[in-house]
């Protein structure tokens, strides 16, 4: 595991979401095939971050828009829920894990971002804590199969 680099669970899978890759990709394909894509490349989209059971279906028609032919790079944001944050902070993660497939953070932006002096480190435990990023992973990951 030493060579995947720091991981991040997939913590609220199985509570928040299926924690079943198949029954996962099945939802998602569901709630996706209804949503239509109607601004389709975004250069942006804002979703929901509950669990599935209350916002899966709402969320697929942001994702509908997300072309993987055209998007090269993901940036997610998220509110707080937990720890007070003054400005926005960076997951000490190399690597999301998602019942689907994990999803590697780009290290060379990471630096780059760091750079600025804009950005703190999030702790390991604030970011496994915290749900708002890990409902996108999911969607990311399915949204972004070729």
């Amino acid at each position: 595991m030493s060579n995947r680099g720091n991981c991040r669970d997939a913590k609220h899978a199985g509570a928040w979401y299926s924690a079943s890759g198949a029954q996962l990709n099945a939802q998602l394909e569901g709630w996706l095939s209804h949503a239509h894509s109607s601004f389709r490349p975004a250069r942006a989209i804002i979703a929901p971050h509950a669990g599935y059971t209350y916002c899966g279906a709402c969320a697929a028609h942001a994702y509908k828009q997300v072309d993987p032919t055209v998007t090269r790079r993901v940036f997610i944001l998220g509110p707080s829920h937990h720890v007070a944050l003054s400005r926005c902070a960076l997951s000490p993660a190399e690597i999301y894990k998602t019942p689907l497939y994990d999803l590697r953070i780009d290290q060379k932006v990471y630096a780059e971002l760091g750079k600025t002096g804009m950005f703190d480190r999030m702790t390991q435990k604030t970011d496994l804590d915290e749900h708002s990023i890990e409902m996108h992973l999911p969607y990311t990951a399915k949204a972004m199969e070729r």
